[in-house]
């Protein structure tokens, strides 16, 4: 890559990766489409699920383009400072609006910061471990699922109808991802249901366990959240089974439609030659 297009790649991936970790946070509840452009990042407990998922995901998606760590990290490290500093300096968004509110506090912020910085730093190792091969980044990728639906969602369409089938068009892309340089790999779909069905449960888990939090001024302790998180994955283990279910059938008969129809078309070939 010439360092010309290192120039304009650079702060182009930043960019990107702030908006599929943070864009659809910022969108919600939020009046006007100028307002949710606003470049800063989650500093309270209750977005914890926001701050775990977002920046890992993104960071994954940074390094599978980029395909080189160096210019992944200083692409994540340019969007992850540029966001932070709008983020704690007062007058530093558009128009002099102060993003951090009053009542948030110091050791909260705090914690946000760190934690976004060691999510974003997991998702380009994972990324790190996963490029060059298919089958790996098949299954790394269901980690970006969620950020690149949402932001697709947020951008360019109705949610009402359109993320179950964001959704299993990108499970569609990893599973042809796993099985795509040999059929046989389609025997680890199950697995990657599994890790998909999981991951469904922990972010329920970790998005109820920050609803947790928000209420810690009547005396909520890290047991009190834990043993939250772990209550409602034993009640919605279940319905989460069903839902992910759901989802991933229709992708896994569609991957597997193409995988046969790219086999014939090969094997036709090698019988006409």
């Amino acid at each position: 890559m010439s360092t010309v297009a290192r120039v304009f790649t650079v702060p182009a991936l930043a960019l990107l990766w702030w908006a599929l970790g943070f864009l659809a946070w910022q969108s919600s509840g939020l009046p006007t489409a100028f307002e949710s452009l606003r470049p800063t990042l989650p500093i309270s407990l209750t977005d914890l699920g926001v701050a775990v998922f977002g920046p890992l995901g993104a960071s994954l998606v940074v390094i599978g383009l980029f395909r080189r760590w160096a210019l992944a990290l200083l692409s994540v490290a340019l969007g992850y400072l540029v966001s932070a500093a709008v983020t704690l300096v007062p007058g530093a968004a558009p128009f002099g609006w102060s993003p951090t509110p009053f009542y948030v506090n110091s050791n909260e912020r705090l914690i946000m910061l760190v934690l976004i910085a060691v999510t974003a730093l997991a998702g380009l190792g994972l990324g790190l471990v996963a490029i060059g091969s298919l089958r790996s980044y098949g299954f790394f990728g269901l980690l970006a699922v969620s950020p690149v639906v949402t932001l697709l969602v947020t951008v360019l369409m109705d949610p009402g109808w359109a993320t179950v089938w964001l959704t299993r068009a990108a499970l569609v892309v990893l599973l042809l991802m796993i099985a795509w340089r040999s059929w046989s790999s389609g025997l680890l779909w199950p697995a990657f249901f599994l890790l998909y069905w999981l991951l469904r449960l922990a972010m329920t888990a970790v998005d109820y366990g920050a609803q947790t939090l928000s209420r810690r001024g009547s005396g909520v302790s890290v047991g009190f959240v834990a043993e939250a998180m772990l209550d409602v994955v034993r009640s919605s283990w279940r319905l989460l089974l069903g839902l992910s279910w759901d989802v991933f059938w229709p992708a896994a008969v569609i991957a597997a439609l193409l995988l046969a129809s790219r086999y014939a078309w090969q094997r036709a070939g090698r019988v006409s030659s």
